[in-house]
């Protein structure tokens, strides 16, 4: 028997820390560039998916959007 009991007002609390994992994404100014963001403006939208099949353990796909 558990002596823990369900609290939804300390669920509401609770802060999500998965999405604090992970690393930064680091593209060149160039490559800005070349896909139409200015480097000096404000930072585009992103989303990132894991690439099953590539041949490096590791690699992502990150797509750049100019709004949300």
């Amino acid at each position: 028997m558990s002596n823990q009991s369900y609290d939804s007002a300390a669920r509401k609390k609770s802060v999500r820390r998965g999405r604090e994992r992970g690393c930064w994404v680091y593209i060149a100014a160039d490559d800005l560039v070349s896909a139409g963001f200015d480097p000096h403006g404000p930072e585009p939208f992103y989303r990132v998916w894991a690439h099953a099949r590539s041949r490096n353990a590791g690699a992502a796909i990150v797509s750049l959007y100019r709004e949300r």
